[in-house]
């Protein structure tokens, strides 16, 4: 079967519903900011607000406005900045503007992406406005923080991923790639997904997904012609490699500084001690790894076990940022928060990971499964803030989906697909 392309009263009405979605999110975070006025940036923001007025003025990514910056990713700031820089003002509402446009957009692409996972328009509408109005999001227009960007380039890059896997073809995977690569710019946590998309070659039985040379190589050229000017850039500000940003060591220092042992010095003392010394560099990095070797059991399972609940709970920053909540309180607000939002999501996650190796799962399900899994895991391991899951939060979603009926395939299918598929039954 070749890509059969939807009657036009279906593609109206899902363009009209796609438009009407943009509204509703657009709606939501305005609403918010006029009713809850942001604060003046704090923390992190305060780093990300500086580079965006700089980049409005014409000074490029720096936080003082001469030295270059590496510390911060520069998608954000730079889009930001170019907001700033074409509305004349960078006040923090123009920034909260800016912030409910990239919800809405948001959106928009995770509507594209649940039409791509269920033939129901209706459920594919209800799933995309849970998301518009929901709360967890619509609180993060609030912040001059990444998250709403993060959650637009990464849905837009799985909503490419989900075409691709169900009709492969090189312009796909070039389209892929490149998505890919824009995501990892905003965070380079998603350097990783082009590689769990080829890994897809090596499942067994219907979960394979084979690939051509030709679909492998666009994807990873058009992901790394992306990427390489910005890491060309840092090395030539530099003299050294950084492929997105530098935040790893400063994660780091964060990590050991924060680490608590029972019956071991805290790893506040030695992280302050090291700093005192004002050894270079690269010194300061060996004697902040070596207090991590020393104590592999801290950060390899009591800490990764930590991060995988915390990842998982649902973000509540605008609570706790206006009083109204207490940095790792576990009242009434989260346990509502949990059960609304989260917990029967995540029952539905585990049932459609069952399915989808049992075979009983759309492709499309197959690779959102894997890309949340990973994505997981990747948290778990360096740091499992809740704030950090909500660019695939969305995905979580996309397991309540109804799949295509048995026979319907997965929506779109190509040729290559279903003889695959026919090889595998030859199999059996």
């Amino acid at each position: 079967m070749i890509d059969v392309a939807p009657p036009a009263s279906g593609r109206r009405r899902a363009c009209f519903l796609g438009v009407a979605l943009f509204a509703v999110a657009l709606s939501a975070g305005i609403l918010f900011v006029s009713f809850f006025p942001p604060d003046t940036p704090a923390n992190d923001a305060v780093e990300f607000f500086a580079l965006a007025r700089n980049v409005a003025e014409g000074n490029g990514f720096t936080q003082d406005g001469v030295a270059p910056a590496s510390y911060r990713p520069p998608l954000f700031s730079a889009l930001l900045g170019g907001w700033f820089f074409l509305t004349g003002t960078s006040s923090v509402a123009s920034a909260s503007m800016f912030q409910s446009l990239a919800h809405a957009a948001g959106i928009l692409a995770v509507f594209l992406l649940f039409l791509e996972i269920t033939p129901s328009l209706a459920c594919a509408t209800g799933a995309a406005l849970f998301l518009a109005v929901n709360p967890l999001l619509v609180t993060r227009v609030g912040f001059v923080l990444q998250e709403p960007t993060l959650l637009l380039f990464t849905i837009l890059a799985a909503y490419l991923s989900v075409r691709m896997v169900k009709a492969p073809s090189a312009p796909r995977a070039a389209l892929t790639g490149a998505a890919w690569g824009l995501c990892t710019l905003a965070k380079v946590v998603a350097w990783f997904i082009p590689f769990v998309l080829l890994a897809m070659h090596f499942l067994p039985g219907r979960l394979r997904r084979e690939w051509r040379g030709t679909e492998a190589a666009a994807l990873l050229i058009c992901f790394a012609a992306i990427i390489a000017p910005w890491a060309i850039r840092n090395y030539v500000h530099f003299q050294r490699f950084i492929l997105v940003n530098e935040q790893g060591e400063g994660m780091l220092e964060w990590n050991v500084s924060h680490a608590e042992i029972p019956g071991e010095r805290p790893g506040s003392e030695y992280s302050a001690e090291v700093s005192r010394k004002g050894l270079p560099e690269g010194e300061r990095m060996v004697r902040l790894w070596r207090y991590v070797v020393d104590h592999p059991r801290y950060f390899l399972v009591d800490r990764t076990a930590r991060n995988i609940v915390h990842f998982a709970a649902p973000s509540r920053d605008w609570w706790i940022a206006t009083g109204r909540a207490r940095l790792n309180e576990h009242g009434m607000l989260y346990w509502v928060l949990s059960l609304l939002f989260h917990m029967p999501l995540y029952a539905l996650l585990l049932l459609r990971t069952g399915q989808w190796w049992k075979g009983r799962a759309s492709i499309a399900h197959g690779f959102l499964i894997l890309l949340y899994w990973a994505y997981w895991a990747q948290h778990a391991i360096v740091w499992g803030d809740p704030r950090f899951g909500l660019a695939v939060y969305p995905l979580l979603l996309a397991m309540a989906l109804p799949p295509p009926k048995e026979g319907e395939g997965d929506g779109i299918r190509s040729a290559r697909g279903e003889d695959q598929d026919l090889r595998e039954a030859e199999r059996a």
